[in-house]
């Protein structure tokens, strides 16, 4: 049982959990009363969890260190920590966990909207902050005040979806087949070729095009038109801030390769790293027009070995400087963007050729989710359907139709009243265009 001991002006409530004896001061005995009876109901019921003084700033230290230390990727780790330095810490760090309400988050999430994001490196006046780094944050909260629960700091979490925006991505533009082939015609950059035919016929991402090695790539049967040809996705090329590394060197694992920085006390490194997903691992076949370019890619690779000799720095990537060094995506995006301004072609990013290479297959196997996320990588067949479900509108729309003649078809054209040809003929001669177009038509047919 909890009783209430008045001291001086101020009431204190004394109960014990798990054979400690726990003090919660209150300004008045209404407040001591009521927290009182709300302390007994809950263990009477199993339910009850001790306040924690700790900050919230102290618990996400904890919440980071044990459960993102080890569940989060270097990318992940790094933006987490990122809205908890800037948006989380300075504005509610010094919240009380044990103060923290449904409300009062609410509130929170709602003052976002109306905060100034912090820039990042070389932005001059980023705005507000984003509707999508809102939801991120929530997501976060929301993840780290479950563990709260069960590491029993506060008996429910306070976070909710109610003042939180959803997390709309604005739609890429992407290029029609006809737009993606004049610009691989007019390509002359090797590199960058290689790398939008890898994107769009095979449907890589940036990082696991640079980060493609000579020993995952067969040519097959190169006098047979590169019958066979195939690749497998097994890393991706990253930059990552060296704290991050440092703070996951439990997950030295997934780090193949450390590239050695050009200047000295950098702040990041340049990696190839294992995939995020297990399922992004994959064998892709390679359409021989694609095998043919890197085939070309091979043979000049060969050609700077034997010039530069040991100066040439052999990692094995399919994509590198012409030292052998990785060529990060940035410059290959930057490339692209170059493409688009000498073509007057319309500016697109390079991750929409992925998605070009997803729409073109989605349509040309007719549907088949299955097949299009072997070949793309995604984790889920749900994450190609949610992102392509448009792009087979069409098909949808063509199966009305079809259903319209083959259901409908006899009874439909049984109503549909048809007017005399005489009543045709003399519509169409008081319009003096339709007369024009029946005399060129007439003029056209053989004698």
């Amino acid at each position: 049982m909890a009783s209430i001991v008045a001291r001086g002006k101020a009431f204190s409530l004394v109960y014990r959990h798990n054979g400690k004896q726990i003090w919660e001061p209150f300004e008045t005995r209404a407040e001591a009363k009521a927290r009182k009876l709300e302390v007994e109901y809950e263990q009477s019921k199993g339910t009850f969890v001790p306040p924690n003084p700790e900050t919230l700033e102290g618990f996400l230290t904890e919440y980071v260190k044990i459960y993102g230390e080890t569940k989060w990727s270097h990318s992940t780790y790094s933006t987490n920590t990122g809205l908890i330095r800037n948006y989380i810490n300075p504005i509610i760090g010094q919240w009380k966990m044990k103060d923290i309400t449904a409300r009062k988050m609410d509130a929170f999430f709602t003052s976002l909207k109306d905060q100034p994001a912090v820039p990042n490196r070389g932005d001059v006046s980023p705005g507000l902050v984003s509707d999508r780094n809102i939801h991120d944050i929530n997501l976060l909260l929301s993840n780290a005040f479950d563990k709260a629960v069960a590491w029993e700091f506060i008996g429910k979490n306070p976070v909710t979806r109610n003042a939180c925006p959803d997390r709309e991505s604005k739609p890429r533009e992407v290029w029609d087949p006809d737009t993606a082939k004049t610009a691989l015609r007019e390509c002359t950059n090797q590199t960058l070729l290689a790398c939008m035919q890898l994107a769009i016929s095979c449907s890589l991402r940036i990082g696991e095009i640079t980060g493609l090695r000579w020993e995952f790539v067969s040519f097959g049967d190169v006098d047979n038109n590169f019958d066979d040809a195939v690749l497998q996705v097994d890393a991706q090329l990253q930059r990552i801030s060296r704290k991050t590394y440092e703070a996951l060197s439990r997950k030295e694992d997934q780090i193949k390769v450390i590239f050695p920085s050009l200047r000295e006390n950098t702040k990041t490194m340049l990696v190839l790293k294992t995939l995020k997903t297990k399922s992004s691992e994959r064998v892709v076949w390679i359409p021989p027009t694609t095998a043919a370019v890197l085939w070309q890619i091979k043979k000049y690779q060969d050609e700077m070995k034997s010039i530069l000799g040991e100066e040439y720095q052999d990692y094995g990537l399919v994509i590198a400087h012409d030292n052998g060094r990785p060529i990060e995506g940035k410059i290959i995006s930057d490339m692209l963007t170059q493409l688009c301004e000498d073509h007057e072609l319309k500016p697109i990013e390079f991750h929409s050729l992925r998605h070009l290479s997803t729409t073109v297959k989605l349509l040309i196997s007719k549907g088949d989710i299955k097949s299009v996320q072997g070949e793309t990588g995604h984790a889920q067949a749900r994450m190609v359907t949610d992102t392509y479900a448009h792009i087979l509108d069409g098909n949808r729309r063509t199966m009305a139709k079809k259903f319209e003649r083959s259901f409908y078809g006899e009874e439909t054209e049984e109503k549909r009243p048809v007017a005399p040809i005489e009543q045709i003929i003399a519509q169409c001669l008081q319009n003096p265009d339709a007369v024009s177009l029946l005399k060129s038509i007439f003029a056209a047919q053989p004698a």
